[in-house]
């Protein structure tokens, strides 16, 4: 199997959710940070498409048709005009973002105990379950490049940074409209995308109360 390949799958997948209704928001990005390539033997980033119904405010829960999920801390963006290209540079990227906001990404896999090739995550959609947003904020005032993360379950805590996820969210997104493009598409006007894991996944387990706890840009909870 070819990445192409991968996607292409990814693509049945996303049309099986929109023949029951589902539509597209955005993109997710997985394996951005090398903490997430190093806690799941991936050597290179994908990304999965974000549906309406992915999107849950906080506090949230676990929904029971969840497998084994897990959560991700990381920096949301949104860009109001659409971005299309391979060679786009930081300034026309960073011109198009017109929101940002904290968010905890719910990942969740068909694969048993999240033992996958990087092609076999890319067809599972990135293993794309679940988002809870914080409140979106102005990109103009804040420095995408010195955002950080404290997660926490209330035994273990992990610190990351958005300069973790290739260096900055706004290479996130440059990456995302090349990887695009690649394949004839462009990331609409209106897009939510998650630039990816800041930290290790962290298990959502029954019973459990995971806090991201993002400064300034505010925290968000999920409930086991």
């Amino acid at each position: 199997m070819t990445v192409d390949d991968a996607y292409a799958i990814q693509d049945h997948l996303i049309a099986f959710y929109r023949a029951a209704g589902d539509r597209p928001v955005g993109f997710k990005l997985g394996f951005t940070s090398a903490a997430m390539r190093r806690a799941l033997g991936v050597e290179q980033p994908n990304y999965g498409v974000l549906m309406a119904s992915m999107l849950r405010s906080s506090p949230a829960r676990a929904l029971e048709s969840f497998i084994h999920p897990r959560v991700e801390p990381e920096i949301a963006v949104r860009v109001h005009r659409e971005l299309y290209g391979s060679d786009l540079d930081e300034a026309q990227v960073k011109g198009a973002i017109e929101a940002v906001a904290p968010a905890l990404e719910i990942v969740d896999s068909r694969y048993e105990h999240f033992r996958f090739t990087f092609l076999d995550n890319t067809a599972d959609n990135s293993s794309a379950a679940g988002v809870v947003l914080g409140e979106w904020r102005e990109a103009s005032d804040i420095d995408l490049e010195r955002l950080s993360v404290v997660l926490s379950d209330g035994s273990h805590e992990w610190r990351g940074s958005s300069a973790d996820v290739m260096g900055s969210p706004v290479k996130a997104v440059a990456w995302l409209s090349g990887e695009l493009a690649r394949r004839g598409r462009s990331l609409p006007a209106g897009s939510v995308i998650l630039t990816g894991g800041m930290t290790a996944p962290l298990p959502l387990r029954p019973g459990s109360r995971v806090v991201g706890n993002f400064g300034n840009l505010g925290t968000l909870v999920i409930h086991g």
